[in-house]
């Protein structure tokens, strides 16, 4: 008993490193996975206000939201002014439309994963980056992760 116990909280402390520098798709997959662990187990509310304060859901190089299909921001690990914000007709800085084109591709049951221009958490600058989402299950809503190169 004691070594599953050892075992379950060293794949936390993983999947947890992981969260703190989401760099390739595969942290970004890991940072997903632990959202919607804990979605699961706090409710959309719940999880909502444990993303909203950071920590562990805001790495030195990515950070994690929390997106209704109407495009309403419930969570935003870097910038909770954002949340309560309508976002469905937000565009990088290339002019790509991604909340709708993610909304569309985890709606049809697909990861979505696509290279976006957006301001760096650390920088503040707009830089080359990636954004990973995957529907919240039962939900119309995605859970992404926002990374930078």
């Amino acid at each position: 008993m004691r070594i599953w116990t050892k075992v379950l909280a060293a794949a936390a402390l993983a999947g947890f490193a992981a969260l703190a520098a989401a760099e390739t798709d595969a942290d970004a997959r890991a940072m997903l996975a632990a959202a919607q662990t804990e979605i699961a187990s706090k409710g959309m509310a719940g999880a909502a206000k444990e993303f909203n304060g950071g920590g562990k859901w805001r790495g030195s190089k990515g950070y994690l939201v929390l997106v209704e299909f109407t495009g309403n921001m419930l969570a935003h690990a870097d910038n909770v002014k954002l949340v309560g914000k309508n976002m469905l007709e937000a565009k990088d800085a290339g002019g790509k439309p991604f909340v709708h084109e993610t909304i569309k591709n985890v709606q049809a049951g697909r990861e979505s994963l696509m290279d976006i221009r957006w301001a760096n958490p650390n920088t503040k600058k707009i830089d080359n980056g990636h954004f990973m989402a995957r529907r919240v299950a039962g939900q119309d809503a995605y859970i992404g992760v926002a990374y930078f190169d």
